[in-house]
This record gives structure tokens, C-alpha cells and sequence, in this order.
């Protein structure tokens, strides 16, 4: 679609809000002062600013749906689309063609302004080139808050609401004037939210960071003086009346806003409270366990949410961690990054095909100590002696060697939209592959259940016999959840270092959180479907993948040239 805006003042967002810690909770106003109504600011008051589709409907008023749209729990490419071409006309910094997804627009705004590419695979950002260094020139005086927040947003894509500090002193001194505001309003606030402004009130932001759980839900904790309105509208009023003093003395702040996500903006289900002094003087080992801590509590499915003490946000990983000492390492095989160049074919894949590109990601991946993916070899060598013929010298002797490449872990999309015909030929499509390559594998069905793991033995077994064993494995039915695989995948490390392949239809919606996408995972198209809408969806979901794994489209096997 194209966007022609007309009559509209260059706007920068600024993510300052203060919604009223009394009343019934509605964010919407706030979301329309911060969002949309920058947008619509006239350059000329004499008349409207106007926004019109390339036929020339006017779609000033399709703007909040719009927005709200890019800010649902499934990623809709449409709307994302055009908010992005909106946003690169209205802003005075926004890159309309970047990866990252309007719900991020705060961070991709930053970037921008700051001439920054967004993180892809050949871009990678980290604590000693880019959080680090930022946090130095800021408490320098040298670098702008908003370096700071885009070299956390583009290193660690928190899905959160943060606030920094210049330090532990000046956290000191957002408490004691919180303390001097709450005084006030005492008598009305509930015996719960004084008892947990007291706790606040001992926090120390003495480490890199400190986090806080807010609510269970959208529709937690938010009655008229709660703890999780008040905090973060005092926090608001903090950061405002800092950056209000700055301007009016000439003087640099010493706290301010990190608006990771817009979601997490208006509603926060978390706080996370940073000391940029910390940062600038940690090893980078330190930031980055430290915010790869934070992620893995903000993925974590339990949340305590207490009204008696306060819910620290990394409590249960940290004393995980602290009992097991467990360690994460990435893996090797990953896909470059040419998934922007690559073109899906025009006809359906062969067995030959898939099996050229199975064999070229196990190569990839390398060797294993140990799998069910047997790889023998035999060469000649004059370093060993002729079986037959021991004693001469002029005739080379055998080694067989035998080594392992990764295992082979099928998951096979069973929901609805699947049929018995289309299950069928996808088994037996496999059941080839596997005979040439003749190896054992893996295998699971899923839909939004996930069946029990079963260890196929093909090697060495007839097509009726391997068909038979198929047979015999349950097979769920219901709808589609791919993130109920990658879950799966992520919690076994052993997993992890298996080449797991989906075969789907690639009817799923994908979230528009960032979640953690399993580097070993690659997808295969259902056989005997229409080719065109096995394309069709493909596309969608390769595009709305892309603030989860940019390089997906190289992972959909027997499908791109």
C-alpha cells in the first residue's frame, strides 16, 4: 500500500507519560498522546494534517487501529507494513525498511538518529561494542541517553519497561523524593501498597540491575493507588521532571526512560531499573549474563506476583542458576544471511531436493561424538598393509573409519488443516529420504499437542517395514503451535544439537514477541497441497518471522532457489 501524508510536522516521539494512579485504569489516552497524536500534528495549523492510500481514501482515522494492530499478540504484516511507511514519512529519524517491528519503533526511532544499522545476522551488537562504550560516553557527558537505550535494545531485545540511572546515588535520589510525594497521599493509598513503596524504598541499584514484577496479566494490579500504577507513574514524573531541569540549567539528566517495547509501555507486566555507572565499569561476560538473565525470566511461563513483598523479576532463574551453575553455549550450523535475496520455486520439491539440502545442513553442522546418524567412509592408504596381500609393499591397504553427524528429529504438522493424504505423503516422502540416507531418526506429530518422542529405526528396514513403525506412532490432532516445538527443542540441550525438521503448511501466526527460535530448526513443505498456497503461506510467515530469526527463509528446505 501507498502512503502519502500530507501537511504533517516531522514528529520524534518521545515515550514520557503519566497516567493517573487514581481512577478506573485506561491507557488508550496516553497511547493517543504519545503515538498517534505526534502524527497528526499540522505543519501548517491553518489546515489538517491528512493520510491517504495510493487510491486516495484518507486514512487519517484508521491510524490508532492501525497501530493497536502491530501491537497484538500475532504479528500482522499488513498493518506492519504500513505503519512503517507512515512512521518513515512522519518521523524526522525512522527507516520505514527496517527489521525491527513497530512494537520496537522507540528503539528503531533511536537507531536511526544515531545512523545505527538494526541487529541482522552480519550486524550484531554486545556489551564491549556497543553497551559498554555507550554507557561510558553517557556518564562522560559525551553521548545521549538514547545511545545508550539503543545499544541495550539492539543487543538484548528486552520485552519490558526499563528506567535508567546515572548510578546507585542517583537511584538514592529518586527514592528519597518518592518518599517526599507518597507522604503526601498516604491516608488514601491501601495498607499493600504502603508496604510495598517501604520495600521499594531499601531497594540498593548498587549491581547493573535490579527488576520488579508488576502484574500477572493486563488486567492485574490495576485498582485506584496500586503498587504497579503508582511506581511507574512516579517513575514517569521522575524521569519528566529531570529532563524538565536539564533543559531549563543547561545540565545533563540523570535518569530517563527505556521504552523497549510499546506494549510494555502503558501496560508494564515488569520494570527493570538500570545502573549505567554499573554498566560502564562491568566486564562484558557480566552485562551479558546479566541481561540474558533477564530474558530467560521475562520467557518463563511462572510469574509470583506477592501483595506482602516486593516480586523480583530474576529471583527463581538466578537461584536456578546459582544451584546448577548451568552454562549455554551457541551452536554452530546456522544459515547466513542472504534471506532477502532468496526466491521460492515454482514447483513443488522433489525427493531429491530435500534430500540435497538435508545433507548439505548436516555436512554444515559438522561431526558428533555420538548419534544415530552413521557416517562410514573407506579410503586406501599405503600407510596400512594389504589384507590379501600383507607383504606387498606395492599394494595399499583399507581404513574404514566411522563417524557421526548430528541426529535427525522430524516434527510433522498434524492439526486440521493437514489431511490424511497430505500426512500420508509427507511419511512417505520422509521414509526416502531416510532410506538414502539411511539413517535412524527422531519423530514427533504435533498440532497444539505434542506426541511422545519416538526413535524410527530405518537403517537397514524395508519400506513396509519402516511404514509400519509410522503406523504405530500416535498421532495428535487440533490446531497449529510451532512455538510448542521450539520449546520443546530450546529445553534439552541435547535437542538442540539435533537437526530438527518440521514439515507444515506454515499456517501458524506468529507472535509479535520476541521468542527464542531454535537455531537447528529448518522446515519442509507438506506434500501432495496446492504448491501456490503452501507459497503463499510460506511468505507470510517468513515475513512476519523476521524480528524472531532474520534468516529464516534459508531454512525452508526444498523451497527457496
Amino acid at each position: 500500500m501507498t502512503i502519502t501524508v500530507t501537511n504533517q510536522k516531522p514528529a520524534v516521539l518521545d515515550a514520557l507519560h503519566t497516567i493517573p494512579c487514581t481512577g478506573d485504569y485506561d491507557p488508550m489516552p496516553a497511547l493517543q498522546q504519545t503515538l498517534i497524536d505526534p502524527l497528526l500534528e499540522p505543519l501548517n495549523p491553518n489546515a489538517p494534517a491528512t493520510l491517504t492510500d495510493g487510491s486516495g481514501h484518507d486514512l487519517t482515522g484508521d491510524i490508532p487501529d492501525l497501530i493497536r494492530r502491530c501491537l497484538g499478540s500475532t504479528m500482522d504484516t499488513g498493518a506492519e507494513k504500513t505503519v512503517k511507511e507512515l512512521l518513515g514519512q512522519a518521523l524526522v529519524h525512522f527507516n520505514p525498511n527496517t527489521t525491527l517491528p513497530v512494537g520496537e519503533l522507540f528503539a528503531a526511532q533511536a537507531g536511526s538518529k544515531h545512523n545505527l544499522p538494526a541487529p541482522s545476522p552480519n550486524v550484531l551488537y554486545h556489551a564491549s561494542n556497543a553497551v559498554i562504550p555507550a554507557a561510558k560516553e553517557l556518564l562522560a557527558g559525551v553521548g545521549e541517553p538514547s545511545q545508550f537505550f539503543v545499544a541495550l535494545a539492539y543487543a538484548y531485545h528486552p520485552n519490558t519497561l526499563g528506567f535508567w540511572f546515572q548510578s546507585s546515588a542517583a537511584f538514592d535520589g529518586f527514592k528519597t523524593w518518592l518518599s517526599q510525594q507518597t507522604q503526601t497521599m498516604a491516608p488514601a493509598l491501601a495498607p499493600e501498597s504502603v508496604r510495598l513503596l517501604n520495600d521499594f524504598t531499601n531497594l540498593s541499584l548498587k549491581g547493573l540491575t535490579e527488576s520488579l514484577l508488576l502484574r500477572k496479566d493486563d488486567a492485574d494490579g490495576n485498582d485506584e493507588f496500586s503498587f504497579a500504577r503508582l511506581l511507574i507513574h512516579m517513575l514517569m514524573s521522575y524521569a519528566g521532571q529531570q529532563a524538565g531541569q536539564a533543559a531549563a540549567n543547561g545540565t545533563a539528566v540523570d535518569a530517563g526512560i527505556l521504552p523497549f517495547t510499546v506494549g510494555e509501555l502503558f501496560c508494564p507486566r515488569s520494570v527493570v531499573l538500570v545502573n549505567a555507572e554499573a554498566h560502564a565499569r562491568a566486564a562484558a561476560p557480566k552485562v551479558t549474563g546479566e541481561w540474558n538473565l533477564i530474558n530467560q525470566s521475562l520467557a518463563s511461563p511462572v510469574k509470583v506476583i506477592s501483595n506482602a513483598s516486593l516480586s523480583r523479576l530474576t529471583s527463581l532463574p538466578r537461584a536456578a542458576a546459582k544451584a546448577a551453575a548451568m552454562v549455554g553455549s551457541k551452536l554452530s550450523g546456522q544459515p547466513g544471511a542472504r534471506s532477502a535475496q532468496v526466491k521460492f520455486r515454482k514447483q513443488p520439491p522433489s525427493k531429491l531436493d530435500l534430500f540435497k539440502d538435508i545433507t548439505r545442513v548436516l555436512h554444515r553442522m559438522g561431526r558428533v561424538n555420538r548419534s544415530q546418524n552413521i557416517f562410514r567412509t573407506t579410503r586406501t592408504t599405503f600407510l596400512k598393509a594389504n589384507r590379501r596381500n600383507p607383504d606387498d609393499f606395492n599394494k595399499p591397504g583399507r581404513i574404514n573409519s566411522v563417524q557421526y553427524m548430528p541426529d535427525l528429529h522430524v516434527y510433522i504438522d498434524t492439526s486440521g488443516s493437514i489431511s490424511e493424504e497430505n500426512y500420508q505423503e509427507a511419511v512417505l516422502m520422509l521414509i526416502r529420504i531416510a532410506k538414502k540416507l539411511n539413517v535412524n531418526l527422531y519423530f514427533n506429530s504435533f498440532s497444539h499437542l505434542l506426541s511422545q518422542e519416538t526413535l524410527l529405526k530405518v537403517e537397514n528396514k524395508s519400506m513396509r517395514q519402516i511404514w509400519k513403525e509410522f503406523r504405530r506412532v500416535p498421532k495428535v490432532a487440533g490446531g497449529t503451535e510451532f512455538k510448542l516445538v521450539w520449546d520443546y527443542i530450546n529445553a534439552s540441550p541435547a535437542r538442540r544439537r539435533q537437526m530438527s525438521l518440521m514439515i507444515t503448511d506454515f499456517e501458524w501466526p506468529v507472535p509479535s514477541t520476541r521468542e527464542e527460535h531454535p537455531p537447528n530448526l529448518y522446515y519442509a513443505p507438506c506434500s501432495a497441497m496446492d504448491w501456490q498456497h503452501v507459497i503463499q503461506s510460506a511468505e507470510e510467515y517468513a515475513n512476519a518471522m523476521q524480528h524472531i530469526d532474520p534468516s529464516i527463509r534459508q531454512k525452508l528446505l526444498g523451497m527457496v532457489v
